[in-house]
């Protein structure tokens, strides 16, 4: 089990965080209303929550809130399982990088060499090559499912008829359906091909496999992608619930393609596992990966927002790394910094608890002081000569552009059919409106000139470049 000493003021900050959050994205405007967790997760109808905090690259404390199921006493705590969803793909690519590192798999090798029960299908004569690296990064071009799991009791597919579109299965037969390596298209057929490859490759099955490749070694003691497991622990499982608050029919979905959405874990074992990467990114001692094949992964891989198993934010200092997860009934969310070693995971057992998760993690991101993670609200003051050089269209794709014009003494954005949005300086080249969630980064060649901009909403970035 989970232990953890509060000090007096370790409790401090937990309180600050508990009563915290702030509703929705706020603006930047600095007049944004708090409220607690436990009101956050009644407006959201979300009865459980699990929370761990990593702090210099270690776990520093984790927390129950709320109830395994709607209307039940039973509460949550660190040792309670939750369906992972699409965090299962981040454990996943952990286990393949293992078998990467001791020479069993090359990221390169085309994939129909390691599997043997199933192989990807050519298309009349033209046979497709994929590589294993193009099924961590989604950029196989493969049929674009999400996996929505089966009712309990109800007749559960192979993978096998997964991966062939056969009933039982719910969704289409896994295909090459663009050019491999020409775009991102996240999808959870990359790993239902993985997972038959790792079953193919060692003969074992894949709940075995990850619990000799991945749990054992990392002390994750909570954590299996056997769909039985929650059976076998009722009384520490968290229920699924629907938006609005019922739970989800039969408690839970059943999960066989397990490498993309079929992890029962917690929030503590997640967190074990973001330190173990951190810590092989930065060259301190790991238990099972290297920092070579860890900074592989952290690479963005076609995209700047994705790279082999992980969701990438942020830049430089501020680099972040983890995974969201959606599951029917669950919601969850992992981030940690590469460099600096902190970050958190949220586990919630209802469909609208990813709202929940948000608001938390910016209480987190506040309290800790996290990096360019909140908006920075505070203007600072810059030598207004410097805008001339700003002034001037930029365009995100053609037909799509917005112009930065100068005022008296600030900038504007003008965007088509919108009123022009203030801009406030919080250094020379980073701009923020305070009207909407909104930051602005300007881009210059080495000489200074100014070539593009970056836009900035809500975590997620575009770029523009100047054409005027």
């Amino acid at each position: 089990m989970a232990h953890f000493q509060h000090t007096t003021e370790l409790a401090k900050r937990i309180q600050r965080i508990e009563q915290g959050l702030v509703p929705d994205t706020p603006t930047w405007c600095q007049d944004s209303k708090t409220r607690t967790l436990a009101e956050c997760m009644a407006y959201y109808r979300t009865p459980g929550l699990s929370l761990a905090i990593i702090n210099h690259g270690e776990l520093e404390w984790a927390q129950g809130y709320g109830v395994l199921q709607a209307g039940s006493p039973e509460a949550v705590t660190p040792e309670t399982i939750f369906q992972a969803c699409s965090i299962s793909k981040h454990v996943a690519m952990v286990a393949t990088l293992r078998l990467v590192q001791d020479g069993l798999l090359d990221l390169d090798e085309d994939v129909n060499r390691y599997l043997v029960s199933w192989k990807v299908p050519g298309s009349g004569s033209w046979q497709p090559r994929i590589a294993l690296r193009q099924l961590l990064g989604h950029t196989a071009g493969l049929t674009q499912n999400w996996y929505r799991g089966f009712r309990r009791g109800e007749a559960v597919p192979t993978l096998l008829q997964v991966l062939e579109g056969q009933s039982p299965a719910n969704t289409p037969p896994v295909r090459v359906k663009l050019i491999p390596g020409s775009q991102f298209r996240y999808s959870g057929s990359h790993y239902s091909v993985l997972q038959q490859l790792l079953i193919d490759v060692t003969g074992k099955p894949f709940p075995e496999l990850l619990q000799e490749l991945v749990f054992e070694p990392l002390g994750m003691h909570h954590s299996s992608y056997d769909q039985e497991y929650p059976d076998q622990r009722p009384e520490s499982t968290a229920v699924g619930h629907y938006i609005g608050g019922e739970p989800v029919y039969g408690k839970w979905r059943v999960i066989p393609e397990m490498a993309g959405a079929g992890l029962w874990t917690t929030a503590v074992d997640l967190a074990r596992l973001a330190c173990e990467l951190y810590r092989a990114h930065v060259g301190k001692p790991t238990h099972i990966l290297k920092k070579a094949v860890v900074d592989q992964a952290l690479a963005p891989h076609i995209i700047e927002s994705f790279g082999l198993g992980i969701e990438l934010e942020g830049q430089g200092q501020s680099r972040r790394f983890g995974h969201s997860g959606d599951n029917i009934g669950y919601k969850c969310l992992s981030t940690t910094y590469v460099e600096h070693g902190m970050g958190a995971v949220v586990l919630t057992n209802a469909d609208d608890g990813g709202w929940v998760a948000q608001e938390l993690v910016r209480s987190i991101a506040q309290e800790y002081a996290w990096p360019d993670y909140l908006p920075n609200r505070l203007a600072a003051t810059v030598d207004p000569q410097i805008y001339d050089a700003y002034v001037g269209d930029y365009e995100f794709h053609p037909g799509f552009s917005f112009t930065v014009s100068k005022g008296v003494a600030e900038l504007f954005l003008e965007v088509p059919h919108q009123m022009p949005i203030a801009l406030q300086p919080s250094s020379e080249t980073t701009f923020f409106a305070r009207t909407v969630n909104s930051e602005i980064l300007f881009t210059k060649h080495e000489e200074g000139e100014v070539t593009g901009l970056v836009l900035k909403q809500e975590h997620r970035e575009t770029s523009a470049k100047k054409v005027r």
